[in-house]
């Protein structure tokens, strides 16, 4: 049985996404490429009369779980640029979205709640405060690992995505998230409940390959909405 990542949503793009739409079509074929060695590990086992039914070895596993890394590391990168591109113009059409930038300010101008007075006078002191405090804000969503449901929700807010349906989509990734978050911070290792359990958790190939659909795909209709915002050409 070959192993494939199933494509994802038709990309709709303008010029302020077109860079982070190349960023997920490298991501989606690294991911792609793993799952291609592994399927050419299995054709070798079988080749050799290995019985390829029941659970897979750890050199199988490990290339599921190096995917799903991929996959987390791909939807991190491609937000972060789809900040950097489109949050400037993002800003100037969506209320939703200049509504969290308020936000932003009024936090990083303070300490407790009381307005830092240098810190306001540098910004007013800029050629261009409004400029220089969206690139304040671009670096605060950048500046983190986007490796959480609640970070991606974050993003989407900040970026002016109000869709129902993809908020809810995004609020789902906390089950990919953690697969790829016990991986890249646990090794998958976990405490043997009983004799003979292996140390580490156990992947499958069917839901391992969901999890990296479920990544790459929510970056591709995050990517999709922001463009719709932004509005353009595709």
């Amino acid at each position: 049985m070959t192993i494939r990542l199933p494509s994802l949503t038709e990309a709709i793009i303008n010029d302020a996404t077109e860079t982070a739409q190349r960023y997920l079509a490298s991501a989606y074929d690294s991911v792609e490429a793993v799952l291609r060695n592994l399927d050419v590990v299995r054709e070798q086992r079988r080749a050799a009369g290995q019985d390829l039914r029941g659970r897979l070895t750890e050199n199988e596993e490990d290339l599921l779980r190096a995917a799903i890394v991929f996959a987390g590391a791909g939807l991190d990168a491609t937000l972060k640029q789809l900040i950097r591109d489109s949050l400037p113009s993002v800003l100037e059409v969506s209320d939703l979205a200049d509504g969290k930038f308020s936000a932003f300010i009024k936090t990083h101008i303070s300490q407790a709640d009381v307005v830092d007075v240098s810190r306001l006078a540098a910004y007013l002191a800029s050629r261009s405060p409004r400029a220089e405090l969206i690139e304040a804000y671009i670096a605060d969503l950048t500046g983190g690992s986007l490796q959480s449901k609640q970070q991606v929700e974050a993003v989407a807010g900040a970026l002016g995505v109000d869709d129902a349906d993809l908020r809810r989509r995004v609020a789902g990734l906390r089950t990919a998230f953690q697969a790829r978050n016990q991986i890249a911070h646990e090794l998958d290792l976990r405490s043997p409940e009983r004799h003979g359990d292996r140390a580490r958790r156990t992947r499958k190939i069917n839901d391992s390959v969901g999890t990296c659909h479920e990544l790459l795909e929510s970056a591709q209709l995050l990517i999709n909405a922001v463009t719709g915002v932004v509005g353009g050409d595709g």
